[in-house]
């Protein structure tokens, strides 16, 4: 080897680990559960998209920080990414965590409702054609007395519960190469969902109020359980894989369940 090919094999080391000793390091408060601000802890929701020509960072209403990987990238990347815009996450959070302060003391926000994990306002109108509005949703509520119309929409709710989930569950087996027997929507206390053991999948009809992120992994847990009917690490392993974001929805159910009607 001549020492002109030395030289310049020595010039490509050198950039090299001046490239890597340049790596800015992570932040110990960035991980794949969530960004650390304070005592709170923001789930982090990583998504794909082939479309997008850079790394992007969005807060959601939901309190759900989201990055975008674009084609190429890597989830290390987006998590260096993060690190590297903690600050401005920290504002974001901050200007959220206020105005929801400044809402909480108006009376009229203070009549709202959990839809698609952000909360609503509930509008009432006028006597003359008594309805209550929630987003783009219309509810007639005809002659039905005051006490009775949180009890009304939570029927036009399970209403759409009904509908929805199923459909959402059925596409979710076929997508993975589930097969259930039956798809049951219930008025669950206690648990998000379940799984029998004859293949029979229950849900909660209040995943209709909850992020769509939340609802497809408690979908797919369910579903999960008709391979592994426990919590063994062959369960995780396999949810892992079906559900790359189950800690950020985990951390979202974990944060807001009880606020949840």
């Amino acid at each position: 080897m001549s020492s002109t090919m030395v030289d310049k094999f020595s010039a490509v080391q050198l950039d090299f680990l001046e490239n890597l000793l340049n790596i800015p390091a992570m932040d110990e408060r960035v991980s794949q559960e969530g960004v650390l601000i304070g005592p709170s802890r923001v789930p982090l929701e990583i998504v794909r998209n082939k479309r997008a020509k850079r790394y992007i960072i969005r807060l959601l209403p939901e309190l759900v920080l989201r990055v975008t990987i674009p084609r190429g990238g890597s989830k290390r990347e987006a998590l260096r990414f993060v690190s590297e815009n903690i600050r401005w996450v920290e504002k974001q959070f901050q200007s959220h965590r206020l105005q929801e302060a400044l809402d909480s003391s108006d009376p009229a926000l203070l009549k709202s409702i959990f839809y698609q994990g952000r909360r609503v306002p509930v509008v009432t109108s006028d006597s003359s054609n008594p309805f209550k509005r929630f987003g783009f949703t219309e509810i007639p509520t005809g002659a039905i007395i005051q006490d009775e119309v949180a009890i009304h929409m939570e029927d036009h709710l399970e209403g759409l519960a009904r509908e929805i989930l199923p459909a959402t569950t059925q596409r979710l087996a076929k997508r993975f190469g589930f097969h259930p027997k039956r798809v049951s929507i219930r008025n669950q206390k206690t648990r998000w969902g379940s799984c029998s053991s004859s293949g029979t999948i229950s849900l909660n009809w209040r995943l209709i109020q909850v992020p769509s992120f939340v609802r497809e992994y408690v979908i797919l847990h369910e579903l999960t359980h008709l391979e592994h009917l426990n919590h063994s690490n062959q369960f995780w392993d396999r949810l892992a894989k079906l559900c790359p974001n189950h800690r950020a929805a985990e951390s979202w159910l974990k944060k807001y369940s009880h606020r949840i009607r």
